[in-house]
């Protein structure tokens, strides 16, 4: 009977250390989603401001060219 117990308990201490282990996992790809998510948006920003300037300077160019 202690030898069922003492495997039981043994049993128990592993798969608490691999829940653990997962949530320290889980927790890190939280935090590394939450940057993703966070750079991503950072980089949608600077995508539209820089096709922003890209329109302004075809439109300057077009006038320019008008001009000529």
């Amino acid at each position: 009977m202690d030898e069922l117990f003492n495997r039981l308990e043994s049993q128990i201490k592993v798969l608490v250390q691999q829940h653990e282990t997962l949530k320290q996992a889980n927790i890190k790809l939280k935090q590394s989603k939450s940057l993703l998510i966070s750079e991503k948006e950072q980089l949608l920003t600077k995508h539209k401001v820089a096709i922003s300037h890209i329109e302004n300077m075809v439109l300057r160019l077009k006038t320019i060219e008008k001009q000529i």
